[in-house]
């Protein structure tokens, strides 16, 4: 049985389905293995019945290597679903690299591929975590405060913290006397406790 060469088409903003189509026939891979999805096809299910025809040895022809995914792990995943699963080679003409099909280290140079864009992807992540932490360190040295603004307590919770330590209340009714959560009434408790304390020891200290 004959391999089949198959080409894909993924229309975008930036690349046209002529244009790819056009690149794909003068490889050589006829009109009627050309598979293509355009502008409006979310679903990509041109992609999905390529992927149903594939067979071991087949090759899948493409434009440029982002016609798999628009992002790295897109890419990644359908990278390795074409060449693993399927056990099929693939052809970027765009890609400065041998292509893969018909190679005796064919299986070296798809593996090459997907670990150069493992690494890609990764150092982008990586340097994308890295700015934010920056970013982030120098907006608190500029005194910028990040996530939601504390509540700061009603007048009345000092008569409704004084009713709950002397056992009038429990935490849920105390809580629900100030429209609070439990667990911002009982932080307010331990900073008030904790703001006194203070106040002693600076008394303290000032004798």
């Amino acid at each position: 049985m004959n391999n089949t060469i198959y080409g894909y088409v993924r229309e975008s903003e930036n690349q046209s389905a002529e244009t790819q189509t056009t690149a794909i026939q003068e490889y050589g891979v006829e009109d009627s293995c050309v598979f293509k999805d355009g502008l409006n096809d979310a679903e990509i299910p041109a992609y999905h019945l390529l992927l149903e025809k594939l067979r071991p040895g087949d090759t899948v022809v493409l434009k440029s290597l982002d016609r798999l995914g628009y992002t790295y792990d897109e890419m990644l995943t359908e990278w390795q679903r074409i060449t693993k699963e399927h056990e099929a080679s693939i052809v970027v003409l765009d890609m400065p690299l041998p292509e893969t099909a018909g190679a005796l280290n064919e299986q070296f140079l798809s593996e090459l591929v997907y670990d150069v864009m493992s690494y890609v992807a990764q150092t982008r992540k990586d340097f994308k975590r890295q700015k934010q932490s920056e970013g982030i360190r120098a907006a608190r040295a500029r005194g910028v405060k990040f996530g939601s603004p504390s509540k700061k307590n009603p007048g009345e919770f000092r008569k409704v913290r004084e009713e709950y330590e002397q056992g009038k209340l429990t935490v849920t009714s105390a809580a629900a006397q100030l429209n609070i959560s439990r667990a911002t009434f009982r932080k307010w408790v331990s900073e008030d406790r904790a703001q006194a304390a203070k106040s002693v020891e600076n008394r303290e200290e000032g004798l």
